[in-house]
Parts: C-alpha cells; structure tokens; sequence
C-alpha cells in the first residue's frame, strides 16, 4: 500500500488522472482484492488465528462509531445551543 502511495506523491499533478485511469480499473482492482483476500485466508484463518474474530470486533466499532458521529455531534451542538440560552436541552 505505501509503494502506491510513494508513486504518487512523486509524480507531477497533471500525470495523476492517467495514473489513477490505470492503476485503478475494475479488473485491477478486483484482481489485488481477491489475491489480498486468498493472502488472508492462508496466513490468518486456515492457522486458526484470533486475527480475524479481532479484525471484525475493530471493524464493526469503528463502523457504528462513524454510522453513531452524525447523531452525536447534533445532539451535542443542540445542548450548547439550548445552555446558551438557558434551557434545557429536551
């Protein structure tokens, strides 16, 4: 992943969307997924490693975490709005 990375931050601005038309076709991309997947399957669960059960508990966290954000920050924003005026925030 940081191989990309370091290609792209050395190439000039305009060379970008040719870059970015290649690199990321359908083909190339499924092709990169399936083989990180087969990587995956053979280093973590066909050694019945914990790594999996771990990497989904962090997934789904972080996923209800950033589904949960929105809510939050308005429920937060109407609080300070309400105790600006010195109500109560129900």
């Amino acid at each position: 992943m940081a191989a990309p990375l370091r290609n792209l931050a050395s190439m000039k601005v305009k060379d970008v969307p040719n870059h970015l038309k290649s690199n990321l076709s359908r083909e190339k991309v499924m092709s990169s997924t399936w083989s990180w997947l087969y990587k995956y399957n053979e280093k973590y669960i066909q050694t019945g490693s914990i790594r999996p059960l771990m990497d989904v508990m962090l997934s789904v966290g972080f996923l209800s975490y950033a589904i949960a954000w929105p809510t939050e920050i308005r429920h937060l924003r109407h609080a300070e709005e309400a105790a600006k005026h010195g109500k109560d925030h129900h």
